[in-house]
Protein backbone atom coordinates (compact mmCIF):
# COMPACT_ATOMS: atom_id res chain seq x y z
CA UNK A 1 0.00 0.00 0.00
CA UNK A 2 2.52 2.46 0.72
CA UNK A 3 4.04 1.70 -2.86
CA UNK A 4 0.66 2.55 -3.90
CA UNK A 5 0.46 5.82 -2.34
CA UNK A 6 4.06 7.20 -2.72
CA UNK A 7 3.75 5.98 -6.69
CA UNK A 8 0.13 8.42 -7.34
CA UNK A 9 1.89 11.24 -5.18
CA UNK A 10 5.16 11.02 -6.81
CA UNK A 11 3.58 11.17 -10.42
CA UNK A 12 0.98 14.02 -9.70
CA UNK A 13 3.16 16.26 -7.55
CA UNK A 14 6.07 15.73 -9.63
CA UNK A 15 6.32 19.32 -12.06
CA UNK A 16 8.15 17.53 -15.09
CA UNK A 17 6.36 14.20 -14.85
CA UNK A 18 2.63 15.82 -14.47
CA UNK A 19 3.19 18.88 -16.66
CA UNK A 20 5.12 17.09 -19.25
CA UNK A 21 2.22 15.15 -19.98
CA UNK A 22 -0.09 17.44 -20.18
CA UNK A 23 1.91 20.43 -21.39
CA UNK A 24 -0.36 23.03 -19.36
CA UNK A 25 -0.89 23.49 -15.69
CA UNK A 26 -4.71 24.02 -16.11
CA UNK A 27 -6.86 22.08 -12.50
CA UNK A 28 -7.35 18.27 -13.43
CA UNK A 29 -11.40 17.39 -11.98
CA UNK A 30 -12.18 14.33 -10.61
CA UNK A 31 -15.47 13.07 -9.78
CA UNK A 32 -16.34 10.47 -7.34
CA UNK A 33 -19.49 8.30 -8.59
CA UNK A 34 -20.97 5.17 -6.96
CA UNK A 35 -23.34 2.98 -8.56
CA UNK A 36 -25.85 1.95 -5.61
CA UNK A 37 -28.09 -0.81 -6.63
CA UNK A 38 -27.32 -4.35 -4.65
CA UNK A 39 -31.07 -4.61 -2.76
CA UNK A 40 -30.39 -8.17 -2.20
CA UNK A 41 -27.80 -8.14 0.44
CA UNK A 42 -27.63 -6.78 3.54
CA UNK A 43 -23.70 -6.17 3.62
CA UNK A 44 -24.11 -3.87 0.68
CA UNK A 45 -26.06 -1.31 2.80
CA UNK A 46 -23.25 -1.60 5.74
CA UNK A 47 -20.60 -1.07 3.48
CA UNK A 48 -22.44 1.94 2.16
CA UNK A 49 -22.84 3.64 4.94
CA UNK A 50 -19.24 3.15 5.80
CA UNK A 51 -18.17 4.82 2.61
CA UNK A 52 -20.67 7.33 3.55
CA UNK A 53 -18.94 8.51 6.93
CA UNK A 54 -15.30 8.04 5.08
CA UNK A 55 -16.67 10.85 2.47
CA UNK A 56 -18.41 13.17 5.49
CA UNK A 57 -14.82 12.28 7.74
CA UNK A 58 -12.74 13.63 4.79
CA UNK A 59 -15.30 16.11 3.49
CA UNK A 60 -15.80 15.04 -0.01
CA UNK A 61 -18.82 14.85 -2.39
CA UNK A 62 -19.96 12.44 -4.90
CA UNK A 63 -22.85 11.57 -7.20
CA UNK A 64 -24.36 8.59 -6.25
CA UNK A 65 -26.61 6.45 -8.92
CA UNK A 66 -28.95 4.70 -6.97
CA UNK A 67 -32.02 2.19 -8.37
CA UNK A 68 -35.52 2.09 -7.65
CA UNK A 69 -35.23 -1.10 -5.97
CA UNK A 70 -32.17 0.54 -3.82
CA UNK A 71 -34.13 3.29 -2.84
CA UNK A 72 -37.12 1.28 -1.83
CA UNK A 73 -35.06 -0.94 0.44
CA UNK A 74 -33.07 2.38 1.71
CA UNK A 75 -36.64 4.02 3.32
CA UNK A 76 -35.84 1.60 6.29
CA UNK A 77 -32.41 3.41 6.86
CA UNK A 78 -32.65 6.77 7.39
CA UNK A 79 -29.45 7.03 8.86
CA UNK A 80 -28.16 5.89 5.35
CA UNK A 81 -30.60 8.44 3.69
CA UNK A 82 -28.84 11.38 5.89
CA UNK A 83 -25.77 10.79 4.82
CA UNK A 84 -26.64 10.22 0.88
CA UNK A 85 -28.37 14.11 1.26
CA UNK A 86 -25.02 15.58 1.53
CA UNK A 87 -24.06 14.32 -2.07
CA UNK A 88 -25.51 14.28 -5.62
CA UNK A 89 -28.74 12.18 -6.18
CA UNK A 90 -28.14 10.44 -9.57
CA UNK A 91 -30.62 7.65 -11.60
CA UNK A 92 -29.90 4.05 -12.09
CA UNK A 93 -33.02 2.82 -13.69
CA UNK A 94 -36.06 1.39 -11.89
CA UNK A 95 -34.60 -2.57 -11.68
CA UNK A 96 -31.11 -2.36 -13.09
CA UNK A 97 -30.60 -6.36 -14.16
CA UNK A 98 -34.32 -7.80 -13.99
CA UNK A 99 -36.01 -8.93 -17.22
CA UNK A 100 -36.57 -6.90 -19.32
CA UNK A 101 -34.23 -4.84 -18.95
CA UNK A 102 -33.68 -1.19 -20.99
CA UNK A 103 -31.98 -2.97 -24.42
CA UNK A 104 -35.11 -5.74 -24.26
CA UNK A 105 -38.23 -3.26 -23.47
CA UNK A 106 -36.98 -0.78 -26.32
CA UNK A 107 -36.01 -3.48 -28.69
CA UNK A 108 -39.25 -3.06 -30.38
CA UNK A 109 -39.24 -1.56 -34.30
CA UNK A 110 -41.38 1.45 -33.54
CA UNK A 111 -39.27 4.44 -31.82
CA UNK A 112 -42.39 5.59 -30.18
CA UNK A 113 -43.75 2.69 -28.48
CA UNK A 114 -40.09 2.09 -27.20
CA UNK A 115 -40.20 5.66 -25.20
CA UNK A 116 -43.57 5.05 -24.09
CA UNK A 117 -42.02 1.73 -22.70
CA UNK A 118 -39.37 3.60 -21.13
CA UNK A 119 -41.54 5.60 -19.28
CA UNK A 120 -44.24 3.16 -17.82
CA UNK A 121 -41.10 1.10 -16.51
CA UNK A 122 -39.00 4.12 -14.80
CA UNK A 123 -42.25 5.41 -13.13
CA UNK A 124 -42.86 1.72 -12.17
CA UNK A 125 -42.07 -0.66 -8.60
CA UNK A 126 -41.09 -3.85 -10.83
CA UNK A 127 -41.68 -7.31 -8.98
CA UNK A 128 -37.53 -8.43 -9.10
CA UNK A 129 -38.86 -11.82 -9.81
CA UNK A 130 -41.69 -11.29 -12.63
CA UNK A 131 -40.38 -8.19 -13.85
CA UNK A 132 -43.92 -6.90 -13.97
CA UNK A 133 -44.81 -3.49 -13.15
CA UNK A 134 -46.34 -2.99 -9.63
CA UNK A 135 -47.69 0.52 -8.89
CA UNK A 136 -45.63 3.58 -9.09
CA UNK A 137 -41.94 3.73 -7.99
CA UNK A 138 -38.69 3.57 -10.33
CA UNK A 139 -37.12 7.31 -10.70
CA UNK A 140 -40.47 8.31 -8.47
CA UNK A 141 -39.30 5.92 -5.14
CA UNK A 142 -35.97 8.47 -5.55
CA UNK A 143 -37.62 11.84 -5.97
CA UNK A 144 -39.97 10.58 -2.70
CA UNK A 145 -37.31 9.00 -0.64
CA UNK A 146 -34.96 12.69 -1.63
CA UNK A 147 -37.96 15.13 -1.67
CA UNK A 148 -36.76 18.72 -2.73
CA UNK A 149 -33.09 17.53 -4.22
CA UNK A 150 -32.37 18.15 -7.99
CA UNK A 151 -32.32 14.60 -9.81
CA UNK A 152 -30.63 15.31 -13.12
CA UNK A 153 -28.26 12.04 -13.69
CA UNK A 154 -28.52 8.84 -15.03
CA UNK A 155 -26.01 6.10 -15.63
CA UNK A 156 -27.45 3.17 -17.35
CA UNK A 157 -27.09 -0.26 -16.10
CA UNK A 158 -23.80 -1.72 -17.69
CA UNK A 159 -23.37 1.44 -19.65
CA UNK A 160 -26.09 -0.21 -21.71
CA UNK A 161 -27.65 2.58 -23.10
CA UNK A 162 -30.51 3.13 -25.82
CA UNK A 163 -31.80 6.35 -27.77
CA UNK A 164 -35.45 5.76 -26.92
CA UNK A 165 -34.65 5.20 -23.39
CA UNK A 166 -32.41 8.03 -22.61
CA UNK A 167 -35.31 10.93 -24.87
CA UNK A 168 -37.33 8.89 -22.22
CA UNK A 169 -35.47 9.74 -18.98
CA UNK A 170 -35.08 13.76 -20.67
CA UNK A 171 -38.45 13.88 -20.35
CA UNK A 172 -38.53 12.53 -17.15
CA UNK A 173 -36.62 15.44 -16.19
CA UNK A 174 -32.48 14.04 -16.88
CA UNK A 175 -30.55 16.05 -18.39
CA UNK A 176 -27.42 14.60 -17.73
CA UNK A 177 -26.31 10.84 -18.74
CA UNK A 178 -22.67 9.27 -17.61
CA UNK A 179 -24.02 6.12 -19.92
CA UNK A 180 -23.08 6.52 -23.07
CA UNK A 181 -18.97 6.60 -25.08
CA UNK A 182 -19.86 9.47 -27.21
CA UNK A 183 -16.80 11.79 -26.17
CA UNK A 184 -13.69 11.53 -23.66
CA UNK A 185 -15.06 14.96 -22.72
CA UNK A 186 -18.62 16.61 -22.01
CA UNK A 187 -20.47 17.20 -24.82
CA UNK A 188 -24.41 18.21 -25.42
CA UNK A 189 -26.75 16.64 -27.83
CA UNK A 190 -30.35 16.88 -28.07
CA UNK A 191 -30.50 18.92 -24.80
CA UNK A 192 -28.87 15.87 -22.79
CA UNK A 193 -25.73 16.59 -21.56
CA UNK A 194 -23.71 12.97 -22.62
CA UNK A 195 -20.59 12.58 -19.91
CA UNK A 196 -17.13 10.19 -20.73
CA UNK A 197 -16.67 6.82 -19.52
CA UNK A 198 -15.37 5.85 -15.93
CA UNK A 199 -11.98 5.20 -16.17
CA UNK A 200 -12.92 1.82 -13.93
CA UNK A 201 -15.77 0.30 -12.22
CA UNK A 202 -14.21 -1.02 -9.07
CA UNK A 203 -11.63 -0.02 -6.40
CA UNK A 204 -9.46 -2.62 -4.53
CA UNK A 205 -5.91 -0.34 -3.89
CA UNK A 206 -4.06 -2.26 -6.45
CA UNK A 207 -0.94 -0.60 -8.06
CA UNK A 208 -2.51 -1.03 -11.01
CA UNK A 209 -5.71 0.86 -10.24
CA UNK A 210 -3.19 3.95 -9.09
CA UNK A 211 -1.11 3.73 -12.28
CA UNK A 212 -4.65 4.28 -14.36
CA UNK A 213 -5.66 6.50 -12.25
CA UNK A 214 -2.87 8.95 -11.77
CA UNK A 215 -2.36 8.33 -15.86
CA UNK A 216 -5.80 9.51 -16.33
CA UNK A 217 -5.64 13.01 -14.17
CA UNK A 218 -2.26 13.66 -15.96
CA UNK A 219 -3.83 13.17 -19.42
CA UNK A 220 -7.10 14.58 -19.08
CA UNK A 221 -8.89 17.40 -17.63
CA UNK A 222 -12.04 15.36 -16.29
CA UNK A 223 -11.64 12.09 -15.13
CA UNK A 224 -14.90 9.79 -13.61
CA UNK A 225 -13.79 7.18 -10.89
CA UNK A 226 -17.10 4.08 -10.44
CA UNK A 227 -17.36 2.55 -7.60
CA UNK A 228 -19.58 -0.55 -6.47
CA UNK A 229 -20.36 -0.86 -2.89
CA UNK A 230 -21.71 -4.19 -3.41
CA UNK A 231 -18.51 -4.99 -4.97
CA UNK A 232 -16.73 -4.30 -1.53
CA UNK A 233 -18.87 -6.48 0.74
CA UNK A 234 -19.67 -9.60 -1.95
CA UNK A 235 -17.23 -11.88 -3.71
CA UNK A 236 -19.28 -11.85 -6.56
CA UNK A 237 -21.51 -9.43 -8.59
CA UNK A 238 -24.94 -9.44 -6.60
CA UNK A 239 -27.16 -9.48 -9.81
CA UNK A 240 -25.27 -12.49 -11.47
CA UNK A 241 -28.78 -14.51 -10.48
CA UNK A 242 -30.52 -12.38 -13.33
CA UNK A 243 -28.45 -13.36 -16.11
CA UNK A 244 -30.11 -14.81 -18.95
CA UNK A 245 -33.19 -14.77 -17.07
CA UNK A 246 -34.97 -13.77 -13.60
CA UNK A 247 -34.46 -16.21 -10.63
CA UNK A 248 -37.33 -18.18 -8.57
CA UNK A 249 -36.07 -16.45 -5.13
CA UNK A 250 -33.20 -13.77 -4.21
CA UNK A 251 -30.43 -15.21 -3.22
CA UNK A 252 -27.41 -12.57 -1.98
CA UNK A 253 -24.41 -13.53 -3.20
CA UNK A 254 -21.93 -14.81 -1.11
CA UNK A 255 -20.44 -12.64 1.32
CA UNK A 256 -16.75 -11.45 1.71
CA UNK A 257 -15.13 -12.18 5.00
CA UNK A 258 -14.69 -9.53 7.84
CA UNK A 259 -11.24 -9.30 7.46
CA UNK A 260 -11.47 -8.35 3.39
CA UNK A 261 -14.02 -5.94 3.95
CA UNK A 262 -12.21 -4.15 6.49
CA UNK A 263 -8.78 -4.09 4.25
CA UNK A 264 -10.83 -3.08 1.19
CA UNK A 265 -12.49 0.21 3.09
CA UNK A 266 -8.75 0.91 4.98
CA UNK A 267 -7.82 0.68 0.89
CA UNK A 268 -10.50 3.14 -0.11
CA UNK A 269 -10.15 5.34 2.76
CA UNK A 270 -6.21 5.61 1.96
CA UNK A 271 -7.67 6.84 -1.62
CA UNK A 272 -9.24 9.70 -0.21
CA UNK A 273 -6.88 10.67 1.75
CA UNK A 274 -4.66 10.98 -1.14
CA UNK A 275 -7.44 12.79 -3.48
CA UNK A 276 -7.18 15.43 -0.20
CA UNK A 277 -3.75 15.72 -0.34
CA UNK A 278 -3.72 16.25 -4.31
CA UNK A 279 -7.15 19.03 -3.91
CA UNK A 280 -4.88 20.87 -1.07
CA UNK A 281 -2.49 20.80 -3.01
CA UNK A 282 -4.19 22.50 -5.71
CA UNK A 283 -3.88 19.71 -8.47
CA UNK A 284 -7.14 18.25 -8.32
CA UNK A 285 -11.02 19.40 -7.93
CA UNK A 286 -13.32 17.11 -6.66
CA UNK A 287 -16.92 18.78 -5.86
CA UNK A 288 -19.70 16.78 -7.31
CA UNK A 289 -21.53 20.49 -6.97
CA UNK A 290 -19.36 21.28 -10.21
CA UNK A 291 -20.00 18.17 -12.93
CA UNK A 292 -22.84 19.26 -14.18
CA UNK A 293 -21.32 22.95 -15.04
CA UNK A 294 -18.74 21.52 -16.97
CA UNK A 295 -18.54 23.29 -20.43
CA UNK A 296 -20.05 21.32 -22.97
CA UNK A 297 -19.29 21.75 -26.87
CA UNK A 298 -22.15 19.87 -29.24
CA UNK A 299 -21.78 16.95 -30.29
CA UNK A 300 -20.23 15.84 -33.86
CA UNK A 301 -20.84 12.08 -35.05
CA UNK A 302 -20.02 10.82 -38.32
CA UNK A 303 -21.54 6.74 -39.15
CA UNK A 304 -18.74 5.02 -38.00
CA UNK A 305 -18.62 7.22 -34.51
CA UNK A 306 -22.61 5.88 -34.26
CA UNK A 307 -21.35 2.24 -35.00
CA UNK A 308 -18.90 2.01 -32.74
CA UNK A 309 -20.99 3.95 -30.19
CA UNK A 310 -24.26 1.26 -30.70
CA UNK A 311 -21.75 -1.54 -30.35
CA UNK A 312 -19.98 -0.16 -26.93
CA UNK A 313 -23.55 0.20 -25.78
CA UNK A 314 -24.69 -3.19 -26.67
CA UNK A 315 -21.61 -5.21 -24.82
CA UNK A 316 -23.67 -6.07 -21.56
CA UNK A 317 -26.36 -7.26 -23.93
CA UNK A 318 -23.88 -9.43 -25.97
CA UNK A 319 -22.65 -11.01 -22.54
CA UNK A 320 -26.34 -11.79 -21.82
CA UNK A 321 -26.69 -13.44 -25.54
CA UNK A 322 -28.89 -11.13 -26.41
CA UNK A 323 -28.79 -9.56 -29.84
CA UNK A 324 -30.93 -6.58 -30.68
CA UNK A 325 -33.55 -6.42 -33.50
CA UNK A 326 -34.38 -2.98 -34.15
CA UNK A 327 -31.75 -1.05 -31.08
CA UNK A 328 -29.27 -0.02 -34.44
CA UNK A 329 -32.11 1.30 -36.19
CA UNK A 330 -32.74 3.52 -33.34
CA UNK A 331 -29.24 4.50 -32.62
CA UNK A 332 -29.32 5.80 -36.30
CA UNK A 333 -32.75 8.09 -35.42
CA UNK A 334 -31.46 9.10 -32.69
CA UNK A 335 -28.07 10.34 -34.20
CA UNK A 336 -29.71 11.54 -37.57
CA UNK A 337 -27.32 9.09 -39.14
CA UNK A 338 -29.33 6.63 -42.38
CA UNK A 339 -29.09 3.31 -41.24
CA UNK A 340 -28.98 2.43 -45.06
CA UNK A 341 -25.58 4.13 -44.72
CA UNK A 342 -24.50 2.65 -41.31
CA UNK A 343 -25.57 -1.08 -41.73
CA UNK A 344 -22.63 -1.15 -44.50
CA UNK A 345 -20.28 -1.87 -42.27
CA UNK A 346 -21.58 -3.42 -39.19
CA UNK A 347 -20.72 -6.45 -37.88
CA UNK A 348 -21.19 -8.51 -34.88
Amino acid sequence: MIANLCFIVETLTNEHVFFSRIGDRCLRKLYLTFDTEDFISENSVWVLQRILESLRKYNLEALFFITGHMAEKLENFPAVIDLLSEHQIGYHSSSHTVHPTIFEFTDVEDYEQAHKNSLQRETSHINPLTGEMEGKGGILALKRLFHGKQIIAFRAPGHCWTPPHTEAMRTLGITSDFSANVSSTPVNFKGIGFYPYPIMGRWEGRLSQYRVLSISLARKKLSILTVHPSLLANKNDWDSIYWRRNPKQLIPPPSRSPEEIKKLLHNFNSLLGRIVKLEKMHLIETSARTVFEESKKDLLVTRSDVEKCYKTSMNWAFKQNYRPKFLRDHFSRFFQIRHTNLATSCRY
